[in-house]
């Protein structure tokens, strides 16, 4: 492809005759009234349709728990912070090209055509990618925005990038980077995304539940594809079951008050002190599993010779962990007692991991279990992902909807076929802005070394960096290192305001897609234009497109189908499956009108799955993936890779920073925590309506304790300064018991607002991460640590400015 210049003047200059936002009551009247079935990542429903616009939201009748976060809808779609027309900053646009990246943030941004934009975008991608390979282009792009098989920014993205020739992308997840690392040296496999056992098996043998570190009321609102919300279900079994249940946590959760739990509160990155405990109460008072433990695990005498101290003096009994972590030494004992006599699950949170060393609470938990015996057993042991929307409920007879692929297909792999030649650089999940920081550093990783790719271009799609990353002032300073930003977004995030090219996505309502719900697949649901998209905004599948084209690459990348055709193809293709399963769906075109097909049959053989039951019915037949086959308690693998900071088995490590250090505390006494909020998916929906329901004094509500909001006289409502030497926010204060002394929560996703853009400044909305470190977990997984933050709190004296996270940028119409 030659280079050429392709900035095209009389498009910027048309660009102030471009269509202005779409008001459809001009043409239609209030007479004109349609009810249209809709989903998202928040659930199914029917949108009401008034003159064109969606007016309301109605439960769907196959929803269990119709999702309330739905309701905000029409605010959603025509927000005031929609990005309705492809846009550029000033100084890019004038430069055509790279020009004063210290300038994003400050910059206007002028509206051009989608062919300037596009042009744009396509130029810097192509030229670095031919310049500097891969490793030039960071193309990660987050999980959580939009959704669909076809045109999910993430995808696609990917698909197009590939074609390009390769990537920076991240491996893992910032939701359970540590755990899914450490656990195939432990189980084999990932484990964290297994499918868990059902909630029904649960139900029907276990006499206590544990929710360790985990909210499942809240975190299953939400799913990566359409929930049904079935796992609630089980969690209302669970109820009245009768069934002890126990809540260990920093805090008391909506789950814990739902259920009744026994509350175990714990200061926060302490819980695998008391783990380990727990472990050596069990073998001293002989309450553990014996034959298990020689039967299914290997390496139980060197995690037992390091819980009596035998190498470090230190007795990991109840007394030493009471100091650790608060909880009486006597409640340890109790807590591990009743586990051990009564059929036990334990349910592990995610959030656990996202901490300094991480690694360990997983091993932890899983030699915990492996003490107890019951892994393996109907309905118990211990689970990672029923806590989250990814399965616990009964499964249906149902064909499963492929989607788009990453993969190029064969046929067009002709001489040019760059995707064959180079292959992506990959780096660990959340060390993106260190690979800015630190363009060539070597790291260790899981036992390699990795060097960091110097990276000059970003795409982003489905994911704002400066509410998920940690450090924000750091990522604000490193951001400039990049020659081009681009974004393409159906808001004016954070990072659409410090980008160089901004492209406006259309969300699901706006545009043809197809998907199948959770968590057992009872419907495949159509996603059509309920109505037409908001400005000039367009799908990622066509920008993607539109950039390929550019390219010469696009039939490479639609292999000649549109969106619809590529939804026809996917649906065929279960019709297909289904006839195998004696399952008769009706034609694509009835169900395009319809916009759902539902799958009625329970599958019975399934009701009561456990995970690693058939490991335990035979352990030589049914191997883990493990060098042993078995549960590795002690892995040679790891302590060869000598990580100080990550042992052979699982260990105490004191957090970087926490509640134990003196010399710390003595300046930032309170550990920050930051679970998901009721009233978002991460960052999504915190620019709606519905924040009103959330926030205090028009901030991000931090929980304080009583008694820590009385020493610094402090009442609901305040607003108050939360800082530490690596950043400040304002939050609003709800004092409340829930929360215990010295740990405050301020949920995750807030969107960031700093005084002065591109600078390090106060962020008056409250973003957390703002304080948070950017630190790996460790060098076995180099995983976030978000919740090992400490900080200060007083009341806030300044001026207290309006918020503008959710406003627009200064946008002009021409150079």
């Amino acid at each position: 492809m030659k280079r050429r210049d392709f900035i095209k003047t009389s498009a910027v200059l048309g660009a102030s005759t471009l269509s202005a936002s779409r008001i459809e009551g001009v043409t239609q009247t209030i007479f004109d009234n349609k009810k249209l079935f809709g989903a998202n990542r928040f659930g199914t429903f029917w949108a009401n349709i008034n003159s064109g616009q969606i007016v309301s939201v109605d439960k769907f009748e196959g929803d269990k728990f119709p999702n309330t976060m739905n309701y905000s809808l029409p605010d959603v779609i025509q927000n005031e912070n929609r990005v309705l027309y492809p846009m550029v900053r000033k100084s890019y646009l004038k430069a055509k090209g790279p020009s004063k990246s210290e300038l994003r943030g400050k910059d206007e941004f002028v509206r051009v055509s989608w062919d300037t934009a596009l042009d744009l975008a396509a130029k810097a991608l192509k030229e670095n990618f031919d310049k500097y390979g891969p490793e030039s282009i960071y193309g990660e792009c987050y999980w959580w925005g939009g959704s669909g098989k076809i045109s999910w920014g993430r995808t696609v993205v990917h698909r197009m990038l590939k074609i390009l020739g390769g990537y920076v992308e991240e491996s893992g997840d910032y939701s359970t980077g540590a755990g899914l690392v450490i656990m195939p040296h432990v189980l084999g496999g990932s484990a964290v995304y297994d499918t868990p056992t059902k909630w029904k098996a649960i139900v029907k043998n276990a006499k206590n539940v544990v929710f360790w570190g985990t909210d499942p009321i809240v975190t299953n609102q939400i799913a990566s594809v359409p929930p049904t919300h079935d796992n609630y279900l089980g969690v209302m079994d669970l109820k009245k079951s009768g069934i002890k249940t126990y809540s260990v946590n920093v805090m008391v959760n909506d789950t814990s008050r739902y259920l009744g739990s026994q509350n175990v509160i714990v200061k926060p990155n302490t819980d695998t002190a008391m783990v380990l405990a727990m472990c050596h109460y069990l073998y001293e008072n002989n309450l553990y599993d014996a034959e298990f433990i020689k039967k299914y695990t290997v390496g139980f005498n060197k995690f037992k010779d390091y819980l009596l101290g035998v190498e470090d003096k230190i007795v990991k009994d109840i007394n030493w962990a009471s100091k650790i972590c608060g909880v009486k030494a006597e409640e340890i004992a109790k807590f591990a007692q009743n586990l051990a006599k009564e059929p036990s699950t334990i349910v592990i949170g995610r959030a656990l991991q996202r901490a300094d060393h991480g690694e360990q609470i997983f091993w932890a938990l899983v030699t915990l279990s492996a003490m107890l015996g019951y892994v393996g057993k109907q309905g118990l042991g211990f689970e990672f992902s029923l806590g989250y929307n990814s399965a616990g409920a009964g499964d249906k007879i149902a064909p499963v909807l492929r989607g788009l692929s990453t993969r190029i297909n064969e046929k067009y792999e002709t001489a040019y076929a760059p995707w064959k030649k180079f292959k992506n650089v990959t780096i660990p999940s959340s060390r993106s802005i260190e690979a800015l920081e630190h363009p060539g550093k070597e790291i260790d990783y899981n036992g390699k070394k990795i060097k960091l790719p110097h990276m000059r271009v970003a795409f982003n799609a489905s994911g704002s960096m400066f509410t998920r990353h940690q450090d924000v002032n750091n990522i604000v300073k490193q951001w400039k290192k990049f020659e081009t930003v681009i974004t393409a977004e159906p808001y004016w995030t954070s990072t659409a305001k410090l980008s160089d090219i901004v492209l406006p996505v259309a969300i699901e309502v706006e545009r043809n897609d197809i998907n199948q719900t959770a968590p057992n697949g009872e419907y495949i649901v159509a996603y059509r234009p309920l109505i037409k998209p908001m400005g000039e905004s367009r799908s990622d599948f066509w920008i993607c497109e539109q950039i390929c084209k550019r390219w010469g690459m696009a039939e490479v990348f639609t292999e000649g189908k549109d969106e619809l055709a590529w939804a026809k193809e996917l649906y065929e293709d279960a019709m297909s499956q289904a006839k195998g399963l004696n399952i008769t769906m009706p034609k694509f075109e009835e169900f395009w009108e319809k916009g759902f097909v539902r799958f009625e049959q329970d599958k019975k053989e399934t009701e009561l799955y456990t995970r690693l039951e058939a490991f335990r019915e035979n352990p030589t037949k049914n191997r883990l993936g493990t060098p042993s086959g078995k549960i590795e308690i002690y892995s040679p693998t790891i302590a060869k890779f000598g990580y100080a900071d990550c042992p052979g088995h699982a260990s105490w490590i004191e957090p970087f920073e926490w509640l134990g250090d003196e010399k710390k505390t003595a300046k930032y006494p309170i550990h920050i925590v930051s679970p998901h909020s009721r009233y978002r998916l991460h960052s999504q929906l915190n620019n709606s309506i519905i924040r009103n329901f959330a926030e205090v004094s028009g901030r991000e509500p931090i929980l304080i304790n009583p008694k820590d909001a009385k020493d610094r006289g402090l009442a609901t409502g305040d607003i108050v300064r939360v800082f530490n030497d690596r950043g400040e926010i304002l939050a609003g204060v709800l004092v409340t018991d829930l929360i215990q002394e010295k740990v405050a929560a301020i949920c995750e996703g807030a969107w960031y607002d700093p005084e002065v853009w591109g600078e390090k400044s106060l962020c008056q909305h409250g973003c957390v991460n703002v304080l948070t470190m950017d630190k790996g977990t460790s060098k076995l997984a180099q995983s976030n640590t978000a919740h090992t933050t400490l900080a200060q709190i007083e009341k806030f004296k300044g001026e207290i400015r309006p918020i503008k996270a959710f406003s627009k940028p200064v946008i002009i119409q021409s150079l």
